[in-house]
């Protein structure tokens, strides 16, 4: 077993010239701050040259587009539809006065307003009381 006494005592190391006396330059050059650069010219400059005119674009469409005002009341938007084009609907798509009647919520002044006021005599009552097996 060697003996620490028996290990020469050689530098292997060695330090460049002027090392010592270059070295404060050398970390004040690289503690010094960089210049400022443009916040247009950094890595973030791209997605801001993109970003803007998108953003921009962006608030114009949401502050110029036309607005659409949607009436909450199904019924109010109904009122505003024309009586003929209703009924040509409800012909077109082939709805049973009786699935209207099953499916609808009536009052009693709603449905006054759907009949006409004309004078409906007996002869049409009985016959159409008869068409749907009606006992008076």
């Amino acid at each position: 077993m060697k003996k620490l006494e028996d290990i020469p005592k050689a530098q292997p190391f060695q330090v460049p010239d002027n090392y010592f006396e270059d070295l404060p330059m050398r970390i004040q050059a690289r503690i010094q701050k960089p210049e400022s650069r443009s916040v247009w010219a950094g890595e973030w400059g791209l997605a801001l040259k993109l970003a803007i005119p998108v953003l921009i674009i962006g608030i114009g469409a949401v502050l110029f587009w036309p607005k659409v005002q949607v009436a909450n009341d199904p019924v109010a938007n109904l009122d505003s539809v024309p009586t003929s084009e209703l009924l040509a609907y409800l012909e077109a798509d082939e709805i049973s006065t009786e699935e209207i009647l099953e499916n609808g919520s009536f009052t009693n002044a709603s449905l006054e307003n759907l009949y006409s006021h004309d004078e409906i005599d007996a002869v049409d009552l009985n016959e159409v009381a008869q068409q749907y097996d009606f006992n008076f």
